[in-house]
């Protein structure tokens, strides 16, 4: 069996009980050829063999020769190839749609990357509206603001020192009442409540400016209302540490003959306004350039923002990718194992079917119509009979193992040609 010893085998096919479909009479034929060729050649083990190997040559080449019937047999693995390669094709399909999502994606981010570079340089472009020049703006008023805020701590803290605390002597000046270089020291050793009024009260003329900036922030009535009196609150705070110190001034050089000092007094004293002044019109030049960096920051803050946009689509398109990516590889794992039950269809559809079980069962009759020949009309003697039957007996076996028969169990086997 040269031909069936270069197959190799791929899958049984349903088992069944018995062979398959064939009339009596075809079992009664080989029953009766094994009869006339034992007749014929008197029971000989070796034409046993020899006819046995004719047998299944024969039926072999019958098999392949019935080209009907392999097609019949053959029909649902060309129903399952003509499936899968449909299903070949549509995967062939969403892998082409999803590597084309993929490749739409990923030009969308280089560009977003670009428009991230672009947008600092072309706000508008983008639908951001901001002063072009406001980062210089910016880096100006913040230059103006950083001296002008350490001017109002040295100045607060001075002169609340010199108004509430300080005891001045004969030959202190104006200036002097204003900017004492020792009020923190001397704060500090006359206690924790003097150094803590002092050290904290310029915040509240900060915390004055920044809520005239959040009330700039909204039109109306009302927020122009508490402006005003964020405004009052700051001169009156001013007008009254001004009148302390104009007054300890005033009292060192006050003869016996001088009138107390009273508001009035206070209000013709040009040292008076120009402390309020000192204090006040740098408080209010303070608010209008902490405004002006605010306004240029949240133009700043603008662009930031749009970056941050950016940066948050670029992040949902990267998840995206990574989920396609994922079904990219599911169909190709579909795709491949599709390719492989393809090529063992094709091997099985190039192959043949040869019913294994039936040839078996034809041969057995053939054996059994040999054997009753020697069993009923060979003249010999029982116990030569004995061994000769048992001789037909190992022939059969030995004929079944030489073609790789003896194995199987199942109606029909397919078979495919060796790579």
């Amino acid at each position: 069996m040269t031909n069936l010893k270069n197959l190799t085998v791929l899958k049984n096919t349903k088992q069944s009980s018995e062979p398959s479909s064939k009339g009596s009479n075809d079992y009664m034929s080989y029953h009766n050829q094994g009869f006339g060729a034992s007749k014929g050649a008197q029971g000989n083990i070796n034409n046993l063999k020899a006819s046995l190997n004719a047998l299944f040559q024969s039926y072999e080449r019958k098999c392949k020769e019935g080209e009907e019937e392999q097609v019949k047999l053959k029909q649902p693995y060309l129903t399952e190839k003509k499936g899968k390669t449909t299903a070949l094709n549509t995967k062939y399909e969403d892998l082409g749609k999803l590597e084309g999502q993929e490749e739409v994606l990923e030009e969308r981010i280089e560009k977003l990357k670009q428009d991230k570079i672009d947008v600092k340089r072309d706000p508008e472009k983008y639908g951001v509206e901001v002063d072009s020049k406001a980062s210089a703006k910016f880096w100006i008023g913040l230059a103006l603001i950083i001296p002008l805020t350490l001017y109002i701590f040295i100045f607060y803290i001075s002169t609340s020192f010199s108004g509430f605390f300080r005891t001045f002597d004969p030959s202190t000046d104006l200036f002097g009442g204003m900017f004492y270089p020792k009020a923190l020291t001397e704060a500090w050793e006359a206690g924790i409540l003097e150094f803590g009024f002092v050290i904290f009260i310029p915040f509240v003329f900060f915390g004055l400016g920044y809520l005239i900036h959040m009330f700039q922030q909204k039109n109306g009535f009302l927020n122009y209302f508490k402006i005003g009196m964020l405004f009052v609150v700051t001169f009156l705070f001013d007008a009254i540490l001004a009148y302390l110190i104009e007054e300890k001034l005033y009292d060192l050089n006050k003869s016996l003959t001088d009138p107390p000092f009273s508001v009035s007094y206070a209000l013709e004293s040009p040292g008076f306004w120009v402390i309020i002044f000192a204090g006040f019109i740098s408080y209010i030049i303070w608010g209008l350039v902490f405004d002006f960096i605010m306004h240029e920051h949240s133009d700043r803050d603008k662009i930031k923002k749009q970056i941050a946009a950016f940066n948050k689509e670029i992040k949902n398109l990267k998840e995206k990718i990574e989920k396609i990516k994922i079904q990219i590889e599911v169909v190709k794992e579909d795709i491949k194992n599709l390719e492989v039950r393809i090529s063992e269809l094709d091997s099985i559809i190039e192959g043949f079917i040869f019913p294994i079980k039936d040839y078996k069962y034809l041969a057995s009759k053939y054996l059994e119509g040999w054997m009753y020949y020697i069993s009923s009309e060979l003249p010999l003697g029982k116990s030569q009979k004995d061994k000769l039957l048992e001789e037909c007996h190992l022939a059969y076996d030995k004929h079944l193992q030489e073609n790789d028969l003896d194995g199987f169990t199942s109606q029909n086997q397919i078979f495919k040609k060796s790579s």
